[in-house]
């Protein structure tokens, strides 16, 4: 696209949504959010409803400008996401659950969307930039949410509700001593639907929204270079340790070793970097883990690891009985109560993500799902042993593994706010390399 009016409010939109994803559509895809007065609004999630429009809006505004200046062609990875979405709507066309099944392949066909605006050839290198910087500014909203509900938050409900029950509503009363034993551990969440989700959703951003900041001070700075270089890899470490601590205080064992195995890797492909400084981030960033979680984060961990065998079992048994077209995009908690052992935990999900692509979605759903995440980081992975090093590619490819591994243990994909950044992030990875710049 040219730089026109509509090339710049495009990318204003495109920044907005971004920036509202994990502001105010955290929300699981499967439990709608329904503000009912104005404070509602103000302070809860939105419906998600509205961001499924926007993007469709956004996107064939986006398709008549491009149709109109540059023609549409699609070629080489772009069928990966267009096979798994066909898929989706394939399997809710013979679910026993429509309204689910219907509502949940909307989702993905907005997260196929996302998918595009990274992969599209032209100024592709501009709307993955945009979108980071709106990424930024949505972390620290965040992280500051977070760090609220650690120090205030958490302990100001506890204290209201023991003070007023009346105010405590009938469905969240009954549950009540659960409700205030989870708030004791002192997880925290932010704006998204739980601890494991915004852990998912930090991995995911955390490496290239670093990256995206250190340039953005490094390009706006004027003066001696030596400054310039201190002042923005110290406000670049100050605004990572932030990051890191809120991942920290998620207490998400699997969301910390998914990073921690994730920066191995990119280490491990960076040529520039001593193996001496390998050695030492990596250990550092173990022995914080290992100092923060200890015996009892341990312990607990193999509990729900218990607990997800339990759901993983019950997913292979779905899909020996549905293996080509699965019960229905989001439908694996209908067939799991019918599978469940009286003392396993409920569940509306597998917390495998690759696991519920076969059950829901067959075969096909299943293995387009998973070449498109192999693909991006085999993608990503050659062009850094092969081509110049570019930093803001290495820690996009740092992002994706990490949220990659995070699929095995966790729901990611069924949230707006981590799943439809992951999908641009992958698009950008398998960019048309030729045609990178309009």
């Amino acid at each position: 696209m040219t730089t026109t009016w509509l090339t710049r409010t495009l990318h204003g939109a495109l920044w907005t949504m971004v920036f509202l994803l994990p502001v105010k559509f955290g929300g699981l895809v499967l439990l709608p959010d329904r503000p009912v007065n104005p404070s509602d609004w103000c302070l809860s999630r939105w419906p998600l409803e509205l961001a499924v429009v926007f993007a469709f809006v956004w996107a064939a505004v986006a398709i008549v400008a491009a149709w109109r200046q540059h023609g549409v062609a699609l070629g080489g990875w772009a069928w990966l996401p267009l096979v798994w979405f066909a898929s989706q709507w394939l399997s809710a066309s013979v679910s026993p659950w429509p309204a689910r099944a219907w509502s949940v392949a909307a989702f993905f066909s907005v997260a196929a969307i996302f998918f595009f605006i990274g992969w599209w050839p032209r100024e592709n290198e501009r709307r993955y930039r945009t979108v980071l910087g709106a990424l930024v500014a949505a972390t620290v909203l965040v992280c500051l949410v977070a760090l609220h509900q650690h120090f205030v938050g958490f302990e100001e409900a506890l204290r209201y509700a023991r003070e007023h029950p009346e105010s405590v509503p009938p469905e969240v009363r009954a549950n009540l001593a659960a409700v205030q034993g989870k708030l004791a551990q002192n997880r925290v969440f932010g704006t998204l639907f739980y601890s494991n989700t915004l852990a998912g959703y930090l991995i995911l951003i955390a490496a290239p929204v670093c990256c995206w900041f250190w340039g953005f001070i490094r390009e706006r700075m004027e003066g001696d270079e030596r400054v310039v270089r201190v002042v923005s890899a110290a406000l670049t470490t100050a605004f990572a340790a932030i990051v890191l601590w809120c991942l920290l205080l998620t207490r998400s064992k699997g969301g910390f070793v998914m990073l921690a195995l994730a920066l191995a890797g990119g280490l491990a492909l960076c040529r520039h970097v001593n193996w001496r400084w390998r050695v030492g981030v990596l250990s550092t960033l173990l022995a914080v883990g290992a100092i923060f979680f200890g015996v009892q984060g341990a312990r607990r961990g193999m509990e729900t690891l218990e607990a997800r065998g339990d759901y993983w079992r019950a997913g292979v048994a779905m899909i020996a009985e549905q293996p080509w077209l699965g019960g229905g995009p989001g439908t694996f908690g209908k067939r799991y109560v019918e599978r469940r052992r009286p003392e396993a935990e409920p569940t509306l999900l597998a917390h495998n993500n690759f696991l519920q692509q076969w059950t829901d979605s067959g075969v096909i759903g299943f293995a387009s799902f998973t070449a498109l995440w192999v693909g991006a980081l085999w993608r990503g992975a050659r062009r850094l042993r092969t081509g110049p090093f570019d930093p803001l590619e290495w820690a996009t490819w740092i992002g994706l593994a990490a949220w990659t591994g995070h699929n095995l243990v966790d729901f990611d994909l069924y949230v707006a706010a981590v799943a439809w950044p992951a999908f641009l992030m992958a698009g950008w990875m398998l960019r048309p390399t030729s045609l990178t710049t309009g």
